[in-house]
């Protein structure tokens, strides 16, 4: 199965803080993470994708006007159980659209307003694929609780992040954080270009959040 996770370039701008937190828990659950990056029409997202990319995830991008992009995020939902979240007004309806058309699912604009989309799917629907697989489009949001879907604990979480594995157990101190320490193998490797500053910046806020959490409060759950 895999996580197909949208984000428009723009209209909403895309939060990369709640897209990496989507990315960790795909990855802590051993789910593949997939990112697809909607509305290329109106703004490059060559940045993004090389960005995710380079962290290993398989990254799209996707005009949703002309459905340009469209085929290839297709070929990799066939066969499988998948699940588009993400933002709400990104363009998930949009895209299912576009690779499936006898869906006919409804769309909205963005609101000029209030600068984000409108919940034009409101529930958890699951779709048939003619090529085999299913497809679920969820309701889209603007705010992610990380614990509402599992709980990752500080220790486990540099684990989410791909990219980090190459550089495991080359940390000065092998209780390294990975968040300020000297001596820090994925510091150096951020001052180097080898990772990218948003992503190690995501961690950093989801490292910070997650030593909050008191595990024994969570053994029993």
């Amino acid at each position: 199965c895999s996580s197909d996770l949208v984000s428009s370039t723009c209209e909403p701008r895309p939060n990369l803080l709640l897209l990496d937190k989507f990315i960790a828990i795909a990855v802590f659950k051993k789910i593949e993470p997939v990112v697809v990056f909607t509305k290329i029409d109106k703004e490059s997202c060559d940045e993004l994708v090389n960005i995710y990319k380079g962290a290993g995830i398989k990254t799209f991008q996707v005009d949703n006007t002309t459905g340009e992009g469209s085929e290839a995020v297709k070929a990799v939902l066939e066969g499988k159980l998948s699940a588009f979240t993400g933002n709400t007004g990104v363009g998930k309806s949009s895209l299912l659209n576009n690779m499936f058309p006898a869906l006919g699912l409804a769309t909205n604009e963005i609101s000029k307003k209030l600068g984000r989309g409108k919940h034009t799917t409101r529930h958890v629907e699951l779709y048939k694929l003619e090529g085999g697989g299913y497809i679920a489009d969820t309701p889209g949001f603007s705010s992610f609780d990380t614990n509402r879907y599992d709980i990752i604990f500080k220790d486990k979480l540099a684990g989410c992040f791909p990219e980090f594995q190459k550089y495991e157990g080359k940390c000065r101190f092998p209780d390294c954080s990975h968040t300020k320490e000297k001596g820090c193998a994925v510091i150096e490797a951020v001052k180097n270009g080898e990772i990218a500053k948003s992503r190690h910046e995501s961690y950093v806020e989801m490292y910070e959040q997650a030593k909050q959490l008191k595990e024994w409060e969570y053994k029993n759950d």
